[in-house]
């Protein structure tokens, strides 16, 4: 039975997964954690970052130096 999904396979939706959680905001110990593996390298291997995903990175964090959010006590 096919799901009629080509190029799919668990190995590519724990990369999809992996990148996703990363472009969310994730920690990488918790997406460790999440996929089971003992070594950060290994969680390394599935996350795949663009130079876009690099730029957002940076972009927000730059806004978030610039303009802090308040604390809440």
């Amino acid at each position: 039975m096919s799901a009629g999904v080509q190029l799919a396979n668990p190995h590519r939706f724990r990369h999809t997964f992996a990148s996703d959680m990363v472009r969310a905001g994730i920690s990488l110990p918790a997406l460790m954690q999440l996929m089971g593996h003992a070594d950060i390298e290994t969680t390394m291997h599935y996350v795949k970052v663009s130079p876009q995903d690099v730029y957002l990175q940076y972009a927000r964090a730059a806004a978030q130096c610039i303009h802090p959010h308040p604390r809440i006590s």
